[in-house]
């Protein structure tokens, strides 16, 4: 992955915005029109309905103690770019308890006029097919569990 791609600094930026749960930063890095899966609630959200569950999730942890990226790949071709991640996201809720996972990530950028914005975001957690359980305990070392 190239360091010196705009969307790597940019992914960077919307990551620690994320963290500081700084809703309309977030808001600034996508374009108006986008479809967001999400591994949280339903299948799938149109742009105005993204940024309110958004904020639903902060309600639910309002203290980020993790948003952290990690092996960051990013493959571009022209005005289109494409970047994986895993994520790690812990928070701390109102009793003090702290809760986190890995996600996988996915995003798609567009460079539009001058400006790179992402027009899919899609963040999922693996299951098991046979017991139909989440798979939050999986880490990135081999994809074992903790």
């Amino acid at each position: 992955m190239s360091a010196t791609h705009p969307v790597y600094a940019l992914q960077q930026a919307w990551a620690l915005a994320a963290k500081r749960q700084d809703l309309p930063q977030i808001q600034s890095f996508y374009q108006s029109e986008f479809l967001a899966f999400d591994a949280v609630k339903q299948l799938q959200f149109n742009a105005s309905d993204y940024f309110v569950h958004w904020g639903q999730c902060m309600e639910f942890c309002p203290q980020h103690s993790h948003f952290d990226l990690h092996q960051v790949q990013l493959h571009s071709s022209g005005d289109l770019a494409v970047v994986t991640a895993l994520l790690y996201c812990a928070g701390t809720d109102e009793q003090g308890n702290t809760q986190g996972c890995w996600l996988r990530l996915t995003q798609a950028w567009q460079l539009q006029h001058t400006n790179w914005q992402i027009i899919h975001d899609h963040f999922s957690v693996p299951f098991d097919m046979v017991s139909t359980q989440v798979l939050f305990q999986l880490t990135p070392e081999h994809g074992e569990s903790a």
